[in-house]
């Protein structure tokens, strides 16, 4: 598994309005269809429950499990990426897990940047911290086979000691290793990736950090700042020009095919291309992001089809202003599905 340390970079601005607290904890399940692709995780109902009542899941359990995932952080799973995978059964669950990677860099933006990965996990009601502990364990096997120079900012041997989510707001308790070792990209990396994963949940619009129980202002030697909960938009300078949130690289698709993400693009345009293993164009063109003048939300829609579970790739990129040529190119294979 490959784990990245970045050492130099100012630091970026993070801090969001406060959110407020309400009552009881609770763990949300995935997003619904209002806020991914339609997959076969879109059908798959939201389940919550009290977080104080999942005592296999605290944290005195948690340096027990740690060691378990680092019995087994070899032995991902070794299935070729472009073999189509089983269905999921009523007792896993599709999330999403925000990684980095390169592709989508331009003379202005530099790379790697968060990318998303499908992957089914053990279904249960603390969705949202069986998720994190997933992303902690890094990148699998087969998901960097699938997507190249894959990698975490997360220490390896960081803790996920707990999740409550009260009122649109996660407190997402870590070890205090999150915060060890890296420059101020790694570590603003590292916070992007758990506050992506942790939002993709309807409930969830910010989240609040806690190392070993306790309040974090200032995160890491770095003095970034956390005196209030963050959202995604703290962490805007971390996606590419385009950047494909859903589908997640990995997962398996049918027509049409919903495509959401966010894109700072000249004109609030870029194009577009989905195709095939073996180059098989089905559909291109272009579209408009809601704004071309800041980094803004897009939604659209491809169709296809297929006889069978094809192998392909989405490809997206925005035309230079200078001389027309291609530039920000990002690519997210798929498993298309009749």
């Amino acid at each position: 598994m490959r784990r990245i340390q970045l050492s130099t970079m100012a630091a970026l601005a993070v801090a969001v309005l406060l959110a407020g607290c309400g009552g009881g904890a609770v763990d949300a399940g995935p997003v619904d269809a209002g806020d991914a692709a339609p997959d076969a995780s879109d059908d798959e109902d939201a389940t919550a429950d009290d977080a104080d009542e999942q005592p296999d899941e605290g944290a005195d359990d948690a340096p027990d499990e740690a060691s378990e995932d680092e019995a087994s952080r070899d032995t991902s799973d070794e299935d070729d990426a472009d073999e189509p995978r089983e269905p999921a059964d009523e007792d896993t669950t599709t999330v999403r897990l925000y990684y980095l990677a390169g592709g989508g860099e331009t003379p202005a933006r530099a790379g790697p940047f968060l990318t998303s990965v499908e992957r089914e996990i053990p279904s249960t009601p603390g969705i949202a911290l069986a998720t994190l502990r997933e992303l902690v364990d890094g990148p699998s096997a087969a998901e960097q086979r699938l997507i190249d120079d894959l990698a975490t900012s997360v220490p390896e041997d960081t803790l996920v000691l707990g999740v409550a989510i009260d009122d649109g707001l996660a407190t997402v308790d870590l070890s205090r290793e999150f915060e060890s070792g890296g420059g101020s990209l790694s570590m603003m990396s590292r916070l992007a990736q758990v506050v992506y994963t942790v939002t993709q949940f309807p409930t969830v619009d910010e989240v609040e950090f806690l190392l070993d129980g306790q309040p974090v202002t200032a995160f890491s030697g770095e003095g970034i700042m956390l005196e209030q909960p963050v959202s995604r938009d703290g962490y805007l300078r971390l996606l590419p020009t385009v950047f494909v949130d859903t589908p997640a690289a990995g997962a398996e698709v049918t027509s049409p095919m919903r495509v959401t993400g966010m894109a700072t693009v000249f004109e609030a345009t870029f194009q577009y291309r989905l195709e095939t293993a073996d180059g098989t164009v089905l559909d291109e063109g272009f579209a408009t992001a809601e704004s071309g003048v800041e980094t803004s939300p897009f939604d659209l829609t491809l169709e296809f089809d297929v006889d069978g579970p094809q192998p392909a790739t989405l490809t997206v990129w925005e035309e230079s202003a200078k001389d027309g040529s291609e530039q920000g190119v990002r690519v997210t294979p798929l498993t298309l599905l009749p």
